[in-house]
């Protein structure tokens, strides 16, 4: 008697600069699976279409782990197909600034990398949003989840423009000498490069270069 392997658990990895771009998608791999359920090799069998996304399918294949196949109820290498599918989740603005206090609150009572980490990837979450990325809405569920000094940064275009991109400096703002505060600054200035252009595309000139270079000039 034999079975097959089963997927027990993994960690998917959906990179910064997909979420940015809103890229989704499903790539399928081949796996060899050893006989203590580990992934001993990954090949992309069918592309999701973005390179991105098959590097990102490899890389969470890696984390994969199994209940290995058995033959006669021994376990055995096995080789398996699987896909790593990439979908943005919807945000519920409501569900969001609730989990963002939360985890505000948390982190005053243990300061803690982790929680400083979770809370700055549920930023995230809304900075690469596609959905509103022209959507100025946000901005009420973003003055109530920043510092005051950093609503100072949008002061003027909380109508104009949606001011998701502030939760970097928030985050640096919060925690100045964390880990975390170094990765949102490298990641703003990867950001504000495309950002800058939607900016510019939206608000008059000079309101678009001020807020470009009040953003850089809090971030630097």
């Amino acid at each position: 008697m034999s079975t097959v392997p089963v997927l027990i658990d993994y960690n998917l990895y959906y990179p910064d600069e997909a979420l940015e771009r809103g890229l989704e998608g499903k790539a399928v791999v081949n796996l060899l699976v050893t006989g203590e359920g580990k992934v001993e090799d990954v090949k992309i069998y069918r592309s999701s279409g973005y390179y991105l996304l098959d590097s990102a399918a490899v890389r969470t294949a890696r984390t994969f782990v199994f209940s290995p196949a058995t033959l006669r109820n021994e376990p055995v290498k096995s080789s398996v197909q699987m896909p790593v599918e990439f979908l943005l989740k919807d945000i519920d603005l409501e569900t969001w600034i609730t989990e963002v206090k939360i985890l505000q609150n948390k982190i005053k009572r243990q300061h803690s990398k982790e929680i400083i980490e979770e809370l700055y990837n549920l930023y995230k979450r809304l900075i690469y949003s596609t959905r509103f990325k022209k959507n100025s809405g946000i901005n009420g569920y973003i003055k109530e989840a920043v510092l005051n000094i950093t609503g100072e940064l949008w002061q003027g275009y909380w109508s104009a423009y949606p001011g998701s991109i502030i939760l970097f400096a928030d985050i640096v703002n919060r925690y100045p000498d964390s880990f975390i505060s170094l990765k949102a600054r490298a990641d703003f200035n990867k950001f504000i490069k495309e950002e800058a252009i939607r900016i510019r595309s939206t608000v008059p000139y000079p309101e678009s270069d001020t807020i470009i270079n009040r953003l850089r000039s809090a971030m630097n």
